[in-house]
């Protein structure tokens, strides 16, 4: 979201005038006639954003009955693509157009002023009737808004859905100068370690939405602050102690951004920040690291692509400084390098200053560009068939092993040429089984 303007007062006779414009939204008028004289009001962030002069392109409304049938009358008029998103806990239904999300959420034959109470926070409990413009505003969610404060809407508000500590942390970092109140800060702290009972989908949904956050330093400092870092990354207990220090994870999470923001190349920004907060749940042990990682993902907190990523930045405890191993560095990570350059110097005292990571980062450009295809795509110099034809070897894990080592030294640069290549394959192949 892009910020436009200043909020707009809400005691403004012209309150009605602010959301004219959104009122007039084609999918909104379909769904009034669809509706015919059933209640249809907007909600959520549409409606905060437009009064904070915010850019937004999702869509909530609340509707008084029968929402699937007019989730599919305005599916059909837009077009756009039905989802039901709520299964047996509600009724719910998500239109997917190309420039726009609308949710419908059926009440169900309850009130809407029981439905507003059921909002995680007073500034999406406010609802605007899209055919008369009546603003209804029962927990004062405008004042707030105009106040830039984070509330919630009732005692219940986490407890009764605990990724709503992860969403209250999402807006912290998402909606510019806004603070938390202390109750809302005491409420979320304490259905915190509730979130392990959220399924690890909806978890993983809401942290990618964190993650990817440019302010994500916000959010992580509330996050740190209510422990759900490293609570919710932290290994099985039977496999070693988490590392509780929250002023070293934000410390190290700034230098992070820092070091994000100095590079030129693409870097993989929530990779990074996972990376790091699972590192500072485990501190530098490997084997934890892997088992935090594979525990995140047997919970369905990561996906597996995403496992894959963070097991090969954590799989490094220092930047390599030797030539040799700079080559190996960039040739195990890929297009990743620069995000596990970036996440290494956030997690170790070298380099120490910003010039020193600059010129280290020129330097793995360097290579890149000299010695790009050998170092990411190199040929191989010797086949597993060329070892059994002309060394006579049985293919196995002999061959594999020898395999191994000529390829790590052609990226290191230690080899020049099948000669060398051959002369390493014959010694290595009259040593023992293991190399």
């Amino acid at each position: 979201m892009t910020p436009k303007a200043s909020p707009h007062n809400p005691e403004s006779e012209h309150l009605g005038e602010c959301f004219a414009s959104l009122r007039q939204q084609r999918s909104l008028q379909l769904l009034v006639e669809a509706a015919g004289r059933a209640e249809c009001h907007l909600v959520g962030g549409a409606v905060r954003d437009t009064l904070l002069g915010l850019e937004f392109r999702d869509l909530d409304v609340v509707v008084e009955g029968d929402g699937l049938t007019l989730a599919r009358r305005v599916a059909a008029a837009l077009p756009a693509r039905l989802v039901e998103l709520g299964g047996d806990r509600f009724a719910a239904f998500r239109l997917v157009a190309d420039d726009l999300t609308l949710d419908i959420w059926d009440r169900q034959g309850g009130s809407l002023e029981a439905d507003r109470e059921r909002r995680d926070l007073t500034l999406h409990s406010v609802a605007v009737g899209i055919e008369t413009g009546e603003v209804i505003d029962p927990f004062q969610g405008l004042t707030d808004i105009q106040d830039r404060v984070l509330r919630a809407t009732s005692e219940t508000s986490f407890s009764s859905d605990p990724l709503r500590v992860l969403r209250l942390a999402r807006f912290a970092g998402q909606l510019p100068d806004f603070t938390v109140t202390e109750r809302t800060l005491e409420l979320a702290e304490s259905s915190a370690a509730l979130l392990e009972r959220v399924a690890g989908e909806r978890v993983r949904i809401e942290l990618e939405r964190l993650l990817e956050l440019p302010d994500f330093l916000t959010a992580a400092e509330l996050l740190v602050q209510l422990s759900v870092y490293p609570r919710l990354l932290q290994p099985h207990p039977s496999r070693g102690p988490a590392h509780r220090d929250s002023q070293e994870t934000m410390s190290g999470l700034r230098q992070l951004e820092f070091n994000l923001d100095q590079t030129q190349e693409k870097v993989e920004r929530a990779v990074a920040r996972q990376a790091l907060l699972l590192a500072r749940s485990v501190g530098g042990d490997k084997q934890l690291a892997a088992d935090a990682v594979e525990d995140c993902q047997r919970q369905g907190l990561v996906t597996r692509a995403t496992a894959k990523q963070l097991r090969g930045l954590l799989h490094w405890k220092h930047l390599p400084r030797e030539t040799a191993s700079q080559r190996w560095f960039l040739h195990r990570n890929g297009d990743l390098w620069p995000t596990a350059a970036c996440f290494l110097a956030a997690r170790d005292p070298w380099p120490a200053t910003s010039s020193e990571f600059q010129d280290y980062l020129a330097s793995l450009t360097r290579l890149c560009l000299e010695f790009g295809a050998e170092i990411f795509d190199p040929e191989p110099l010797v086949t597993g068939t060329d070892l059994v034809s002309r060394l006579g070897l049985s293919e196995g894990k002999k061959v594999g092993e020898i395999l191994s080592v000529i390829h790590r030294r052609r990226v290191e640069g230690r080899l020049d040429g099948s000669d060398e290549a051959w002369a390493l394959a014959k010694a290595l192949a009259r040593q023992g089984p293991a190399l």
